[in-house]
């Protein structure tokens, strides 16, 4: 298959290209220099011309905070340039895998929402991407809506890696203890979207593990056990839960709980997603190997 990623200069975009590279797939690597989603006259050139037959775009402004600052940038990366892929695709009949984020939820809730639940969301980020989700899932094509969150495990260090090398370094930890979701795992993510390219489901998914909500405390203190049952800490480490309203560096405001309900997803998969905790412990052993 003929593969389309943009933003593979990114963290997840890049964890793709690598993915599929090492297997039977020719992959059309689309860093921002190669293809700018501000610049929506090359992107429909680059949508036209190139031969593909599935585009996957991660690629978006994904940061809140920026967004924040320039909503109108954010708009045309995370919504008008989404809705120009999905129409392209419609006309040439091309499968579109489009990424959005937990962030369109109102977070006023506990609990797992599901796809339908409604979105509200709380800052121009999520704003931008919900508008994205429509205009793709209304255009007609076949496409898929992928929402994921707090993604780990690529070259690009996340959390769960900030965590690790902090812990590492013989440092303590702060992590915001009441702010919930989901974690997912770059690895299994590959795998999903593999199994995704082979269905084309023209859908709305949650692309997370499955288990219990969590905080990003949760998730620093997981990290902790988990590093010292495979040998790579010692020591205790001191992991302080700090709150969110506390974090002054956050301009956008954040919703708290958005953990998703994976279920759809699942049923459409060879086997049933695994608990993140599950997930964490066979990233951090895959990192204790590949250290050796």
């Amino acid at each position: 298959m003929k593969i389309a990623i943009t933003g593979t200069n990114g963290r997840v975009g890049g964890a793709l290209s690598d993915f599929f590279r090492s297997g039977n797939h020719e992959v059309i690597s689309l860093r921002r220099e190669d293809v700018d989603l501000c610049d929506l006259s090359a992107l429909r050139e680059a949508l036209q011309s190139l031969d593909f037959d599935a585009w996957i775009n991660p690629a978006a402004m994904s940061s809140p905070d920026e967004c924040e600052r320039d909503p109108v940038l954010g708009h045309r990366i995370n919504a008008t340039a989404p809705a120009l892929m999905a129409d392209v695709c419609r006309q040439r009949d091309k499968y579109l895998l489009h990424f959005s984020t937990d962030y369109v939820f109102a977070g006023d809730t506990s609990g797992k929402c599901h796809e339908e639940a409604p979105a509200h969301p709380l800052n121009a980020y999520g704003k931008s991407k919900r508008e994205g989700e429509l205009a793709v899932l209304s255009s007609g094509a076949r496409a898929t809506v992928l929402r994921v969150s707090w993604v780990y495990g690529a070259k690009a260090p996340a959390f769960v890696e900030q965590c690790m090398a902090r812990l590492q370094e013989g440092a303590g930890l702060e992590a915001i203890a009441d702010k919930w979701s989901i974690p997912t795992a770059m690895p299994d993510l590959c795998h999903w979207i593999e199994h995704l390219l082979i269905e084309q489901p023209s859908a709305l998914l949650h692309g997370c593990h499955s288990g219990e909500p969590v905080s990003w405390y949760g998730i620093a203190v997981a990290v902790h056990e988990i590093m010292r049952k495979n040998g790579l800490l010692d020591d205790d480490a001191t992991i302080v839960p700090t709150l969110l309203q506390d974090a002054r560096q956050f301009i956008a405001r954040r919703p708290i709980h958005t953990a998703m309900d994976n279920h759809r997803l699942s049923s459409l998969l060879p086997r049933p997603i695994a608990d993140w905790r599950e997930a964490l412990e066979r990233v951090i052993s895959m990192r204790r190997q590949d250290s050796r």
